[in-house]
């Protein structure tokens, strides 16, 4: 019987870690470059103390936030068919998971700033009025997708304002919450609009369905948004002397990220190719940045996915053009020596067995 729920709690624990995957891989990634960037742009000493306390509360509270949204989405999921843990654990088992994550959260991040532990105890309240039946701002549509966004995307960013002493009212940092604000609209836009089904089926009335017609419009406003504000954040995040090269750099591979986005912005919203740029972008200076204070250790904590994705399609792309290379070449061989009256299909330079012998 001990062996039975022993290996009944591990199924459960290997199941939560598939469906946080993408957080853990992605977001949370995403979540250490931006502290890394905020050192960099500060100019001041990475604190490896102070930077791992706010990964872990950052990841606590998402685990959190999941299961505390499955425990009050049992019944409305019951009725969609759809999968979810809270069903299979025991309720005990699930708050005493979700009061210990949120209490080890806000203990490591009150010990930094009192002010920062109080933004994250409004950052919990947030998620309780998202899910709790009683409020259930999921269910509203207006509200709900701005709730969704402050809680899972500005409330972490401006918890690490609060952190490094940031003036929020410098405007490069307002743009750089406007994107985070915009991407996480687009972001549940699209959750809503791929689950639209099994909220027609619960009886949810997500934005999607009541408003659906203008999810497209509403999603690609978001992105475009998003989208301008980052490279307002980007240029005049790095308008030092030094970083001038930075400056061309992220202008050039903008501009080819713009017109992408205004001709085939539905697959770039698909590949979420602002991120990527982002992603890629800011690991390339914050990389060599890293290199120049000697922090090698650090450079492992920028390595996302995306970022492995994107040097795996860069060999792939070299590969590509060496076979073109070469294409190009044999046949240049071809005809050059056919002008000259010689056809090296018919007289080839070297015979087979001449080229054993050379050998």
């Amino acid at each position: 019987m001990l062996v039975f729920r022993v290996k009944r709690r591990m199924g459960l624990l290997n199941e939560i870690f598939t469906r946080l995957r993408s957080f853990l891989l992605y977001h949370s990634m995403l979540f250490i470059n931006y502290i890394l960037l905020i050192y960099f742009l500060k100019s001041i000493p990475v604190d490896f103390e102070v930077l791992g306390s706010l990964v872990l509360s950052y990841i606590l509270t998402g685990v959190g936030a999941f299961l505390l949204n499955d425990y009050y989405d049992k019944k409305v999921d019951l009725k969609a068919g759809k999968s979810n843990l809270a069903e299979k654990a025991n309720s005990y088992f699930i708050g005493f998971i979700v009061l210990l994550g949120f209490s080890v959260s806000f203990f490591l991040v009150n010990r930094i700033s009192e002010n920062a532990g109080i933004l994250l105890l409004v950052q919990f309240a947030a998620l309780l009025a998202y899910s709790h039946p009683r409020i259930r701002l999921k269910s509203k549509p207006i509200f709900g997708i701005i709730a969704d966004s402050i809680y899972a995307y500005i409330i972490p960013v401006l918890l690490l304002f609060v952190v490094y002493k940031i003036e929020i009212a410098d405007p490069k940092y307002l743009a750089f919450l406007l994107f985070n604000f915009s991407i996480g609209l687009r972001d549940i836009l699209l959750h809503q609009k791929k689950d639209e089904l099994n909220d027609l089926k619960s009886g949810i009335n997500s934005f999607a369905i009541r408003y659906k017609s203008k999810v497209n419009t509403l999603v690609y406003i978001s992105e475009f948004t998003a989208s301008l504000s980052l490279c307002f954040f980007l240029m005049f995040g790095f308008w030092k002397l030094e970083s001038q090269t930075y400056v061309l750099g992220i202008g050039v591979a903008y501009l080819f990220l713009l017109l992408f986005e205004i001709f085939r912005v539905q697959k770039s919203i698909e590949n979420n190719y602002l991120i990527r740029f982002y992603i890629v972008i800011s690991t390339f200076i914050l990389g060599y940045w890293l290199l120049n204070e000697n922090l090698y250790a650090y450079l492992i904590l920028l390595i996302h996915p995306y970022l492995y994705q994107f040097v795996v399609q860069i060999f792939q792309l070299i590969n590509q053009l060496k076979i073109m290379i070469s294409v190009v070449v044999n046949y240049s061989l071809y005809y050059s020596f056919k002008l000259m009256g010689r056809d090296l299909k018919k007289k080839p330079l070297y015979k087979k067995h001449e080229k054993k012998n050379s050998n």
